[in-house]
């Protein structure tokens, strides 16, 4: 803990220091935001009213040595003031925690009692090369293989959450991420992410060509003892993307099994755009509910408790600052829904405004009934 926290220390002046870098110099960029999100909901274990007020300065620096090498660091100061801390309802967010996720534990919690919980940590940190043929991305990085918005089978790396109020929040990967281009429309990448046991490491291998108006992937992977093999469509029928995943799953307790993802979106105009996607998990049979709700890992692992789920994102654009986003996903086994309304006012260049709920319903042992309806507005100022 004492390196980690020397670690952070050194990034913290590293990216300190820069900002007195003369304003001209295009290859120095220090960047992030403050970010104040209140989310309204009931306890999943006894139905009493809660809050939570998360707080978040993310700090990022760009810095690149020449054409070929750069350096990148984001890092987070968090505190989140809520009456939950001493509730079940909080261990999710404790499963987070890098010790918990990541092979370098860049976190640190200066506090953590029934009201108030303080994080600082190191969201993104890597040394990237760059060349026509060959990239490298060595340190905490973001792994983006899928190509879903909603369930994403071969997202193994960096598995988003369907119904996180914050999507584009994903817990970083400690890898080595190497791509070699083949040619300007095909090529392979490699992934390796070190443990400090066995169980924690993971690798993988995807291998991409485009072939007409379609990007087609081949992945192998191994991520802590899970082993995946899949196909990865992404391209075009007239005006309409055309989307999907599949894979075919072996996890370290034998179980054996097949997902698959398939999607279409399209602009109906200027206002208007629909994505709709469909998602079958045929591992979701032995899936246990409080280790899904409840740990981090178990969720991106299972990606669901039941087979078949519909998901649908309608955006209409009231005008260029005002957006209104509606999230559904409907379990068809469980006979459960989740609904999110969001409203987003771009207040002005820096600074943006978005209110929404997420509303559930659903049958006992459903997709969606332990969870309970919740409200959040936030304000993001971006500089």
């Amino acid at each position: 803990m004492k390196r980690t926290i020397t670690v952070i220390v050194l990034i913290y002046l590293l990216a300190s220091g820069i900002a007195h870098a003369d304003e001209h110099d295009g290859r120095h960029n220090l960047t992030g935001y403050y970010k104040s999100l209140l989310v309204s909901t009931q306890s999943t274990s006894t139905q009493e009213e809660l809050f939570a007020l998360t707080n978040r300065l993310r700090i990022k620096y760009n810095h690149a040595f020449n054409d070929n090498w750069q350096v990148y660091v984001a890092l987070d100061n968090e505190l989140i003031l809520s009456d939950a801390g001493n509730t079940s309802d909080f261990a999710f967010t404790r499963s987070k925690m890098q010790d918990n996720t990541a092979t370098l534990d860049w976190d640190k919690v200066s506090s953590d009692t029934g009201h108030r919980y303080s994080r600082h940590a190191v969201y993104r940190a890597y040394i990237k090369y760059y060349s026509p043929k060959l990239q490298a991305v060595i340190g905490k990085q973001a792994i983006d293989w899928g190509k879903m918005r909603f369930y994403s089978p071969i997202d193994l790396f960096n598995t988003p959450g369907p119904i996180d109020i914050e999507h584009d929040e994903r817990v970083g990967a400690d890898a080595i991420n190497l791509n070699y281009a083949i040619s300007d429309f095909s090529g392979i990448n490699l992934i390796y992410i070190p443990g400090d046991h066995n169980s924690k490491q993971s690798y993988g291998a995807k291998i991409y060509k485009t072939i007409g108006t379609y990007d087609i992937s081949l992945i192998a992977a191994e991520v802590r003892h899970n082993v995946s093999f899949g196909i990865a469509f992404d391209g075009y029928i007239k005006q309409a993307g055309l989307r999907g995943e599949i894979t075919h799953n072996i996890f370290d307790n034998n179980r054996e099994f097949a997902r698959a993802s398939i999607g279409v979106d399209y602009n109906v105009n200027d206002k208007i755009y629909i994505l709709m996607e469909h998602f079958y998990n045929g591992g979701a049979d032995d899936n246990d509910a409080a280790s899904f709700l409840g740990d981090f890992n178990t969720a991106r692992e299972l990606l669901s408790l039941k087979k078949h789920l519909t998901s649908l994102w309608v955006q209409y654009k009231f005008t260029p600052l005002i957006d209104f986003n509606t999230y559904l996903i409907y379990d068809w086994e469980g006979e459960s829904l989740a609904l999110n309304p969001e409203v987003k006012y771009s207040l002005s260049e820096s600074l943006d405004l978005t209110v929404g709920g997420q509303f559930f319903w659903g049958k006992s042992l459903s997709e969606f009934d332990s969870y309970n309806d919740l409200y959040y507005l936030q304000i993001q100022w971006y500089f």
